[in-house]
């Protein structure tokens, strides 16, 4: 089982329930008016602006999977497709979950600490749809991926940064384009084809892209909550159990926060709700995250393969990646570690 190393006062200050942590939840909290997430005037977009406005300026193939996902919707269509996706989640098998998780934490530990948090869980999701991610390197081509659709989608992207998250994506929606053909019975591929096939949505495009989301969805989310385990994990000295990765997130460890915009006003208000602190930090109501389980599942599974892995110390913290709803913890290898068996 990997042991503990000391945490020094950089590392505390990287730990998701330090005092800056706990300050911004309150902030949030305080600012936020609270309104319910089940409040049907509070829209993911404002009405008639469906794209932020470096999308909108310059187009593109990440404006196009934007507009088409779930998570950006409030369209009448948006329904009956989220129920057709969580179907497909809900009949995941558990089994497959945590043994491609357990693949994939395995995998990641080759690239070091920096790297293993953050590829684990959108390595697991694109694995159970069928993309060969065999070695760090395919993991890191993912995550470069990823993190290029990132920075497109960031407030102030520059038209090169959109355009590079755009290729991004056409590479990315080949590749499970490819993966369908290759692997139609790969776990997640199998529940979406049988459950939420392209029949059941607006068009083949909105299904290929919401089977994209679903690894979109996964990766700052999903490193976030498995770093913050791995700092919960540094100072209790155990892994997190499932229920303790629930509490993390409802600490702060995961999404902090969501926005929306009140359609009641002219024009619409930005609106700031809470998920640190409540009972739904996956959300709730119409656009509740509908791949809880199986988040919990991959983090759960990657920090039992690592209880299991003899003479590993834990990472060494650096400065978290803090972005406007979550904080990312950063890890670095210690010269302390003794190498994998």
């Amino acid at each position: 089982m990997p042991t503990q190393s000391s945490p020094s006062t950089a590392a505390m200050s990287a730990c998701p329930f330090h005092a800056r942590h706990d300050a911004d939840t309150a902030a949030a909290l305080a600012a936020a008016a609270t309104p319910p997430l089940l409040d049907p005037a509070l829209r993911m977009r404002p009405p008639g602006e469906p794209l932020p406005a470096p999308l909108r300026e310059h187009g593109g193939a990440l404006a196009g999977v934007f507009g088409r996902w779930l998570r950006q919707r409030d369209d009448a269509a948006h329904g009956p497709e989220k129920a057709a996706l969580t179907r497909a989640l809900i009949a995941l098998s558990e089994d497959d979950i945590r043994r491609a998780a357990r693949r994939q934490a395995s995998i990641g530990l080759m690239g070091g600490w920096e790297h293993w948090h953050w590829v684990v869980p959108s390595c697991t999701v694109a694995s159970l749809l069928g993309m060969a991610i065999d070695d760090p390197e395919s993991q890191r081509r993912l995550h470069r991926g990823l993190r290029a659709m990132a920075a497109g989608l960031a407030p102030q992207a520059t038209a090169r940064e959109v355009h590079a998250g755009g290729e991004a994506v056409d590479a990315l929606l080949r590749e499970l384009d490819d993966a369908e053909r290759r692997a139609p019975d790969a776990p997640l591929q199998w529940t979406l084809l049988h459950h939420a096939a392209p029949a059941r949505w607006s068009d083949r495009a909105t299904f290929t892209a919401n089977r994209l989301s679903l690894i979109w969805q996964s990766h700052e989310a999903g490193a976030a909550l498995l770093g913050h385990a791995l700092l919960a994990w540094r100072s209790t000295g155990r892994p997190p159990a499932r229920e303790e990765l629930l509490r993390i997130a409802r600490d702060g460890g995961a999404v902090r926060l969501t926005r929306r915009f009140d359609a009641r006003k002219q024009p619409p208000a930005p609106v700031v709700v809470p998920l640190a602190g409540t009972d739904f930090p996956f959300g709730d109501g119409a656009h509740r995250c509908p791949g809880q389980g199986p988040a919990l599942s991959i983090a759960h599974a990657a920090l039992d393969w690592l209880a299991e892995q003899a003479h590993l110390r834990l990472p060494t913290p650096g400065e978290p990646l803090s972005l406007a709803n979550m904080d990312i913890p950063q890890f670095q290898s210690s010269a302390h570690e003794e190498p994998l068996a």
